[in-house]
């Protein structure tokens, strides 16, 4: 037996030591009236950098529903005799029932005021098991309902009294109509982030809900970020609008035109609502767009926060945080259905897919499923004899055909535009020598090659590209037009989309 002694394990990651590169960098952006900011940001400061789901809270981005609405019922009483019970109930979010408890009339009860007094302290004094609250105005007993509620109390009867004896009371009626929280929303899409990307930079910006949506806040936050994010999430929820395929459009040309042009490239994940579309399959077919830098995210949870989320509000919550956080960690080349690499549930968050209007996976059929996947939304699917919830595709919003159908094809040839500009931004405006027939001399070929080369054979040691080749045309006139050509070729990575078998029997091996 070894001699006693004290062991020491050394555990690694603790410290959260930054990841290399940039491609981690993400975005978010959220549209809500200025009088709904988190406490953390103003309209004159209206984005910051978090690094982790504490910094949100720190913001003031807090899943504690503090600025939801409480739903609030009321009841008239009248007095019975000792002895007579009250029992109230309050069935909420997935079936779930608030006991209020049971109140006993009792003897020193021997007015109305007293009665519905001792009533109200009694809820009041297990609100700490319950989260209900009570006050007692003669004749009525007002009842509150956890702000965490939302509009589910709004509809139906979920608040049940019943009682033994004389005491007596009116069918509660709905006083005030719960709110949903905004906050715990905006926090669900962070905290799943970084749930999917534990080292992630999310630079999370908060804009007015405008009359038309050009999406020019995308480029205020990136700015903000000095051109760093390599991809944003855009949430339209609750109080903006639903889903459009003309939001894809105008969020395409904001990005080609304000970012891509001017060396500040990212793709962009979309999420608006679609709590009115029955059937998914109705929608836009993104063959038919050509915005191939962004993807529209129309899957959510259907059992876990983000179902308790949606039935709290009416409104779409979508998996953008958890895919968004994904695509950041993800190689460039990366696909996101990738199944071994990229299980988006936790073993209960997204564990029960559904689709961004309610309907779980598991209620629609094949056929469904194939043709919302042929009109190239992207969204939660499970895989027979597998745990966990996968990405159906990672696609973005233009014909298959295009080589930028997929998004890791989009952020491959980013982070290869971006390796070339860094590469050879030191040669704008350097010599280029000739030979004595005006063609370039092979040095100066060989030096703005490498340079261009310089980024992209990293490119290829990361396995982010299979081959690279640059090629400059010696006999080019740059004298004439004083623009040099450069072809750059890139050979990428390869995905399984599909995996085909032949098998069957054969009489000898």
């Amino acid at each position: 037996m070894a001699q006693a002694d004290i062991v020491f394990i050394e555990g690694q990651g603790g410290l959260g030591r930054p990841l290399t590169g940039e491609d981690f960098i993400s975005g978010l952006l959220y549209y809500t009236a200025d009088g709904n900011l988190p406490s953390g940001f103003t309209t004159t400061s209206r984005v910051k950098a978090l690094y982790s789901v504490n910094d949100a809270i720190n913001a003031g981005i807090k899943n504690d529903y503090s600025d939801a609405v409480q739903a609030i019922f009321i009841t008239s009483l009248t007095r019975g005799n000792t002895g007579d019970k009250i029992t109230i109930k309050y069935t909420g979010i997935n079936g779930v029932v608030l006991d209020l408890g049971t109140y006993t009339q009792s003897s020193t009860d021997t007015t109305l005021a007293l009665l519905g007094a001792s009533i109200a302290s009694f809820i009041n004094a297990k609100t700490y098991l319950h989260g209900c609250t009570a006050q007692w105005s003669s004749p009525d007993l007002a009842i509150f309902i956890p702000k965490n509620q939302g509009i589910f109390p709004n509809t139906g009867t979920p608040l049940a009294i019943t009682v033994t004896g004389d005491l007596d009371y009116t069918t509660p009626s709905l006083d005030t109509a719960g709110e949903a929280s905004k906050l715990a929303i905006w926090h669900y899409h962070i905290a799943e982030y970084f749930r999917k990307q534990p080292k992630g930079r999310l630079f999370v910006g908060f804009y007015a809900v405008p009359t038309t949506y050009d999406f020019t806040e995308i480029t205020l936050i990136q700015t903000f970020a000095q051109g760093k994010i390599r991809q944003i999430g855009i949430y339209l929820g609750g109080e903006c609008h639903a889903f459009t395929s003309a939001d894809l459009t105008a969020i395409d040309l904001e990005i080609k035109t304000n970012n891509d042009a001017v060396h500040k490239e990212l793709s962009a994940l979309y999420a608006a609502d679609l709590s009115e579309t029955s059937d998914l399959t109705t929608l836009t077919d993104l063959n038919t767009l050509t915005a191939n830098k962004v993807t529209a995210i129309v899957s959510q949870d259907g059992a876990g926060l983000g179902d308790f989320l949606w039935k709290g509000t009416g409104k779409s919550i979508a998996t953008l945080g958890a895919h968004l956080g994904a695509v950041a960690f993800a190689a460039v080349s990366d696909s996101i259905m990738w199944v071994d690499k990229f299980n988006m549930s936790n073993g209960t968050e997204l564990d029960t897919p559904a689709f961004a209007n309610g309907v779980l996976l598991t209620t629609v059929t094949q056929n469904y499923i194939d043709t919302l996947d042929s009109l190239k939304y992207v969204f939660l699917v499970q895989y027979v004899g597998r745990t966990g919830s996968y990405t159906n595709h990672s696609y973005t919003a233009i014909a298959s055909t295009s080589d930028y159908s997929r998004i890791e094809n989009n952020r491959t040839i980013d982070k290869a535009r971006r390796g070339v500009y860094l590469g050879l931004i030191g040669d704008l405006g350097s010599p280029l020598v000739l030979n004595s027939d005006g063609t370039l001399k092979d040095t100066t070929i060989a030096v703005l090659s490498s340079d261009a080369e310089l980024n992209l054979t990293q490119m290829v040691r990361d396995g982010e590209l299979s081959a690279v080749s640059v090629l400059i045309d010696p006999t080019q006139n740059v004298l004439s037009t004083g623009k040099l050509y450069v072809t750059v070729n890139l050979l990428p990575i390869g995905v399984a989309e599909a995996i085909q078998v032949n098998i069957g029997f054969v009489t000898s091996i």
